[in-house]
């Protein structure tokens, strides 16, 4: 009897619903092989009572700032790993595959550190002959010869690097080009997931709209001004939710992350009363936005939820990821880069006006996703089977 394969997810988490369903894409993607076991790291927003629900194995890290024994962990001697084996506990020495879905967690606008710990991983696993792939994601920008270095050894020793938009592709050859085959352009990977609707899915009288915020667009790890640029964000929303109100909607807040979300959500509807909803289950969040006549998403997962399933959405954004995602969905036009209220109203209304024409094009351009979606589990999984005798990390 073979041993099962040991598949690592990294990136993901419970609490951020994207993250979520990033893990749940993952999970369904994986199917196919005939017997495997999942690794997750410990952490925050990955307690240790939900990954048990999973039965995945606990994997034996440790990174802090610029110190990384993850590696050495690995090397500790056979014995020692045998006992940890027996509280649910690996090594990476154990994982035989890793699938990297952070989303959007290599750039400058993270530390250094980070990226360079990541090149490191990806080095030991293409040494012992093991596919470290990166799911559909945002890449970039890398401008410090530093950061440039540690993407290169990357792109060179990673199995597959798929690519989620063409801002972040020039920015992956703005560290080598040109690119080898391995890595790919693909969409996001989540649009394929099935809603399934349950008991925290509220009977909301049709029609409505769900208002989806970010606390990350106005953090102040993010930007400078981002008091001033709170106020701004929140009464945006809230005249976004009067305008709908009159329209006849009712207006939901959806917090589709945590605290931070939550807090948003209560600011916007101190100034425009209006419903609450906050579902953990993420593919439960997905049909209740799947439901709404219309979305409006500053959350990059809230927006795919939406247009995957037909609902028109209008994106504001923080990122290039943004505008890739809506242009995937021929929705481009619909993606808002300087947001104010008056900018937020006159897009609901040329939403509205152009709804008919919109819904069958949507559609479609969701079907071919779908299909892209397809192709690409059907290349990633040529690579899934480590090589016989490979080495050990």
């Amino acid at each position: 009897m073979s041993k099962p394969l040991l598949v690592e997810i990294k990136g993901v988490q419970f609490r951020n619903k994207g993250a979520y369903l990033m893990l749940l894409a993952c999970l369904d993607g994986l199917k196919s092989l005939p017997d495997y076991q999942l690794v997750l790291s410990p952490g925050p927003n990955l307690p240790y009572p939900e990954r048990a629900r999973l039965g995945a194995w606990q994997k034996l890290a440790f990174r802090r700032k610029g110190i990384d024994l993850t590696g050495l962990i690995g090397k500790l001697p056979g014995v020692i790993q045998r006992l940890f084996k027996r509280y649910g506990m690996v090594t990476e020495r154990d994982v035989d595959i890793v699938l990297e879905a952070s989303g959007f967690a290599y750039g400058d606008q993270w530390p250094l550190q980070f990226l360079q710990n990541t090149a490191k991983e990806v080095k030991r696993f293409n040494a012992a002959g093991k596919p470290f792939i990166f799911m559909p994601q945002a890449f970039g920008p890398f401008a410090s010869e530093q950061s440039k270095t540690a993407m290169r050894d990357i792109i060179q020793h990673a199995r597959l690097i798929f690519v989620r938009d063409p801002v972040s592709l020039s920015h992956l050859q703005s560290c080598i080009s040109p690119l080898p085959a391995s890595v790919v352009l693909t969409p996001d990977f989540t649009v394929g997931l099935t809603p399934q609707a349950n008991h925290e899915v509220p009977a909301i009288a049709k029609p409505y709209a769900a208002l989806i915020p970010n606390s990350k667009v106005v953090s102040k790890y993010n930007h400078a001004d981002a008091e001033a640029m709170r106020a701004g964000y929140v009464g945006a929303f809230a005249a976004a939710a009067d305008k709908l109100t009159v329209l006849g909607y009712q207006v939901i807040l959806v917090n589709h992350e945590g605290r931070e979300d939550a807090e948003l959500c209560a600011e916007i509807a101190k100034l425009s009363p209006c419903g609450l909803v906050q579902i953990e289950d993420p593919l439960a969040l997905k049909a209740f936005i799947g439901g709404a006549e219309l979305v409006i998403s500053s959350r990059f997962h809230g927006a795919v939820n939406a247009l995957s399933q037909g609902v028109p959405c209008i994106a504001t954004s923080w990122s290039h990821k943004y505008h890739a995602m809506m242009s995937d969905f021929a929705m481009a036009d619909f993606c808002i880069e300087q947001l104010t209220a008056n900018s937020l109203c006159l897009n609901i209304d040329l939403l509205l006006a152009s709804k008919d024409e919109i819904l069958p094009q949507l559609a479609e351009r969701a079907a071919q996703l779908k299909q892209r979606n397809n192709k690409m589990w059907q290349l990633l999984q040529q690579h899934l089977t480590p090589a016989a005798n490979v080495n050990t990390l």
